[in-house]
């Protein structure tokens, strides 16, 4: 009789065992379920967050770009634009050239100066850029309107026979002057590297071309227009550095 109640409760305690086991498995899944939930949302706003960050490499914005410029020929005296004044992109930069020399000549009463003033739309496309975008290649191209204007004084004599067969003379100054419409094309490649987001350093090389378009003359009080045409091409050299107001 002693046995039969042992073996009674072993069959029933090991019952009890069994069921624990299983609803603690049923359980587990649960829990590991809620510790680590899946929020499409908070994946959202984290793919938000790093597409909202600034790009490497350079700043969008205002761009302002001084040039030191020099050619192989004789014409180097007139350069090409000084400053470059327009917007900076991400791959590209469109802004207008802007550039004014003038030299001035005086000696022994009689003086002479040159001024070229240019215009020039310019475009610069990058063709290559580093994996972190501070360094670039590009190409750079622009078609422009220049104003060249050669103003001189000169002294002249007149000289007129007295009675007694000598001459008397008159030193008089005159004004001449001459202006010519010209049109700059410029074709070159170059490079830049940010040193920030914000400041680059660069350089290029390329060709130039000066087309006359018009000329004319003064002489005193009279003035005519000349029918001439010509031309000049150039190699040329630069150095730019750039600065971008920008984010």
């Amino acid at each position: 009789m002693m046995l039969r109640v042992s073996l009674g409760a072993a069959v029933l305690l090991g019952g009890v065992t069994m069921t624990g086991v299983s609803q603690a498995e049923e359980v587990a899944p649960a829990i590991a379920g809620e510790a680590t939930p899946t929020h499409p949302s908070a994946a959202s706003a984290e793919v938000s967050i790093n597409q909202e960050q600034p790009s490497q490499g350079h700043a969008s914005g205002l761009m302002v770009q001084a040039r030191v410029q020099a050619q192989s020929s004789l014409l180097s005296a007139a350069g090409g634009p000084g400053f470059l004044l327009g917007f900076q992109g991400p791959s590209y930069a469109v802004g207008l050239g802007l550039g004014l020399t003038r030299i001035g000549v005086n000696s022994g009463g009689q003086s002479g100066s040159l001024t070229l003033i240019q215009v020039a739309p310019t475009a610069i496309i990058d063709v290559w850029h580093s994996a972190d975008g501070r360094a670039r290649a590009n190409v750079i191209a622009s078609v422009g309107y220049a104003r060249a204007s050669l103003t001189a004084t000169v002294t002249t004599s007149k000289c007129v026979t007295n009675t007694a067969g000598g001459e008397t003379c008159t030193n008089s100054p005159q004004d001449d002057s001459a202006n010519a419409t010209l049109i700059p094309v410029m074709v070159g490649f170059g490079g830049d590297y940010f040193l920030s987001r914000n400041f680059a350093f660069g350089a290029e090389f390329g060709l130039q071309g000066l087309f006359l378009a018009g000329a004319n003359t003064e002489a005193g009080s009279s003035s005519k227009s000349v029918d001439a045409g010509g031309n000049a091409q150039f190699a040329y050299g630069a150095l730019r550095a750039t600065f971008v107001l920008g984010d």
